[in-house]
């Protein structure tokens, strides 16, 4: 292992396709890269690791053009190379597959991936060639997705295959993977690592970004690890352990990560439903009580964001019997299931979350807001503001400006805000979909924290999550759901294999595990 503090860790070998030497940036007098030095070979992947905010984004937004390095230099393939605008980099073969979708949603599939790129013959667009080129790229991620379907009506792991399709539909020799499997479960994600390892083959270079460590270590040849803008170390793949990666992330083990289980029995019968169905699920058999987190896994298309969906009324339960809190009807309606107390944080922050041109304290207090006239205006009294102050400590939000736009923040700070948003709303069933998509260790560790801290108060978590990791290490119980419907329930830690067992061949797996 080697470490560094402002000594550039880039190697010199011959065979790096693409070096950054001694890259340094800084915004309005902030350095927030400090002589950062960074290669990858042809045929390998080369992970990029830190917590929000350590400088992993900017380094790239620099590779691709989008922002001019104050120092330093890049070299591709033997030749200095200074990029002042996003399409230079991609003429040169750099290509970038962003976390945050850069995709037009009343556009269709084909036109997305070729867009602003489109083929023509005679002048005008050959879409003809576009949709057949855009199955090409699709099926190379094993999608059936059809090129003229709108993109707007796919699902968010469908939308992020698109993405993937768009960068791969470019004769790229550098890729980069920013947070490519943050929508993606464990099956969509083998497809990708699939994909990867063929584009490593053909000698692509691939720069791999992701706060999920398990999948880190799967794929990566090499990792580097960057905190508050500097390098820390480049890791090989026999070095690069989970404890060694995250200690230089975070400064603490992985055996941190996760609070201990609940350490008294569960309390009253918060949630319970038995049969319930609609038009994604059917006989659906749930009782969550006061003092616990159940966790919810299974595959894209399992039902489980439907199961969220359709306790908090979004899209309600239409047959069954539920009692919701006390033996009060299930609400059928957002607006009830919040006035009874229950708590929606969604898995698409971006867009059902967040106003992000509002400031952090009005997205934070818009429930509390809601619910008592008293908070119905920022000026009225000084309430609104202690509270928000309360609960900004309570998170560790780390956010300068509290007047802000909330969609200047990092996805860890983001995610912290809708979690104060309902803490102030002091409710007795929290429902939390994909709670640490996108964001890094450490904020990861404050939310699991604070969801086992509301837990221990008496509150009950219903969590569905996609990261075995996270249904693992933090749920008092585990539903599995396959084709709409609850499976099995598994006790706290069973095994990634027994939930996927369970997960992709659902009803039929008990009498095989018998």
């Amino acid at each position: 292992m080697s470490s560094m503090g402002a000594i550039s860790i880039w190697t010199t070998e011959p065979e790096a396709l693409l070096t950054m030497r001694d890259i340094s940036k800084s915004f309005l007098g902030v350095r927030v890269l400090s002589h950062i030095g960074f290669d990858c070979r042809a045929g390998e992947v080369h992970a990029l690791c830190g917590e929000n905010g350590a400088g992993k984004s900017t380094l790239m937004k620099i590779l691709s053009g989008a922002f001019p390095a104050d120092e330093g230099t890049i070299v591709l393939d033997g030749t200095v190379r200074r990029f002042t605008h996003p399409s230079q980099a991609r003429a040169a073969g750099i290509g970038i597959i962003h976390q945050e979708l850069s995709l037009l949603p009343h556009r269709s599939v084909a036109e997305n991936i070729y867009l602003g790129r489109e083929p023509s013959r005679g002048g005008v667009v050959d879409r003809a060639r576009m949709g057949r080129d855009a199955r090409r790229a699709l099926s190379r991620l094993g999608s059936t997705i059809e090129p003229q379907a709108q993109t707007g009506d796919l699902t968010i792991a469908e939308q992020q295959v698109v993405e993937i399709a768009k960068a791969l539909a470019v004769d790229a020799r550098v890729l980069v993977f920013d947070e490519p499997t943050a929508p993606l479960d464990v099956v969509e994600s083998g497809k990708l690592f699939r994909v990867i390892a063929e584009l490593r083959a053909t000698g692509v270079a691939i720069i791999y970004i992701s706060h999920r460590m398990r999948e880190v270590f799967e794929i990566a040849d090499r990792v580097t690890v960057l905190k508050d803008g500097r390098g820390m170390a480049t890791l090989t793949a026999a070095q690069a352990t989970p404890d060694a990666v995250i200690r230089l992330m975070v400064g603490r083990p992985i055996s941190d990560l996760f609070p201990p289980r609940a350490t008294r029995p569960p309390g009253a019968v918060v949630l319970q439903i038995q049969d319930g169905a609609n038009g994604h699920l059917a006989g659906i058999n749930l009782t969550l009580r006061a003092g616990e987190i159940m966790g919810v896994a299974g595959l894209e298309g399992s039902g489980k964001m439907e199961l969220a969906r359709a306790i908090f009324g979004d899209e309600p339960f239409t047959s069954g019997e539920i009692t919701l809190l006390s033996g009060a009807a299930a609400a059928w309606s957002p607006r009830e299931a919040v006035r009874r107390g229950v708590a929606f944080l969604p898995d698409d922050r971006k867009s059902e979350g967040l106003g992000l041109r509002q400031s952090l304290r009005d997205n934070a207090l818009v429930v509390r807001r809601s619910l008592s006239r008293a908070l119905a205006l920022p000026s009225r009294g000084n309430r609104a503001p202690a509270i928000f102050d309360a609960l900004f400590r309570k998170v560790e939000m780390r956010a300068a400006d509290v007047d802000a736009p909330v969609g200047r923040l990092s996805g860890g700070n983001q995610q912290k805000v809708i979690v104060a948003r309902w803490l102030a709303a002091e409710p007795r069933l929290w429902i939390v979909a994909e709670p640490t998509r996108g964001i890094d260790v450490g904020a990861k560790a404050a939310i699991y924290g604070l969801l086992r801290d509301y837990a221990e108060s008496g509150g009950a978590v219903l969590m569905i999550s996609s990261d075995l990791t996270e249904i693992i290490g933090e749920s008092d119980r585990i539903a599995v759901m396959a084709g709409g419907r609850i499976v099995v329930e598994l006790p706290p830690g069973a095994s990634e294999e027994a939930i996927m067992a369970h997960a992709v061949h659902g009803p039929q797996v008990a009498e095989a595990l018998a």
